[in-house]
């Protein structure tokens, strides 16, 4: 009878302990999906900064700092990496004057796979 009592106690921890897993794995995902969309909203927010910069100004800025003095882009932390460690593209913008190149793009630099499948320095 004891012995019963012991295999049905450890079946019930072993569900107990399995469902405990899955939850755990939800609330990752859960995570994870809350970083990437808020990677993907602070993405948007310095692009749409570097296309005010730039039609305000008819240039582009040279670095980082420049643009944030201008008041178009924030301080934010990378949610992936949880630093302030953007990666910039310098180029040229087509729409402005030729031989103008200063910054083009913002990525994460995150080299993680994302839940797209693709790097989040893609993005």
């Amino acid at each position: 009878m004891r012995s019963r009592f012991v295999i049905g106690a450890l079946i019930v921890l072993l569900l107990v302990e399995l469902s405990s897993c899955t939850v755990i794995s939800r609330i990752r995902q859960n995570d994870l999906r809350l970083k990437e969309n808020l990677l993907q909203s602070r993405l948007e927010s310095f692009r749409i900064g570097l296309r005010d910069y730039a039609a305000a100004r008819n240039e582009l800025p040279q670095s980082l700092a420049e643009f944030r003095r201008s008041g178009l882009a924030h301080t934010f932390e990378d949610p992936i990496t949880g630093k302030d460690d953007w990666q910039v593209v310098i180029g040229e913008d087509p729409k402005l004057l030729k031989g103008k190149r200063g910054i083009i793009d913002i990525h994460s630099s995150s080299v993680a796979i994302s839940s797209r499948g693709t790097a989040y320095n893609t993005w």
